[in-house]
């Protein structure tokens, strides 16, 4: 009986030993991740001359002081600015345009936004959270101006951290999130 456990022991050690040798995986920087999703319907045609307008400005959901209101009017500008690189033009609320565009922020967990899930029907999902981390949320949806009918949406998540960054790290963030949740809207 000895002798098996020791074989054992021995066994275990050896493997240990042989492979303390490799390199430990690391793990990628919770930071670069991301999870996207879009939904396309056959009605959202798009052209050089479609134009879009805001249906409301962006809402930071579960922000009632209002301390992520700059943030939300920086992801409006960076989604608008994206759109527009995309060959796309906004015109004011009074306009008329192509499409309304309509977005949303969410800090924490989707499941926990029982309306907007009913609203946008999209579940990006990262991995495991790691410590320190939150998931951010980005949702876009576009309707033929003055409908309620989506032919567009698109979410994203991503973990955030938005305490420790400088404001400069967070706009560069926003616009690789932008950019991210909108490359399957086509080029003009």
């Amino acid at each position: 009986m000895y002798r098996t456990v020791f074989s054992l022991l021995a066994a275990f050690l050896f493997t240990a030993c042989s492979s303390s040798g490799s390199a430990p995986t690391q793990q990628p920087d919770p930071l670069s991740q991301s999870s996207a999703v879009s939904v396309a319907m056959p009605e959202f045609v798009t052209s050089a001359d479609t134009t879009l307008r805001w249906r409301s400005d962006v809402v930071w959901v579960d922000d009632p002081e209002g301390k992520y209101e700059r943030r939300a009017d920086l992801l409006q500008q960076i989604l608008k600015s994206e759109f527009e690189l995309k060959g796309y033009q906004f015109v004011g609320p009074e306009d008329d345009a192509t499409y309304d565009v309509l977005a949303v922020a969410v800090l924490g967990d989707l499941q926990d936004q029982e309306e907007i899930e009913k609203t946008f029907r999209l579940y990006p999902s990262l991995a495991s959270n790691p410590s320190g981390y939150t998931k951010g949320n980005l949702l876009v949806a576009i309707a033929p101006a003055g409908t309620d009918l989506i032919v567009w949406r698109g979410a994203i998540e991503v973990f955030s951290d938005p305490g420790m960054q400088p404001l400069t790290v967070r706009q560069q963030r926003m616009e690789w999130a932008a950019q991210q949740l909108l490359s399957s809207i086509p080029n003009y």
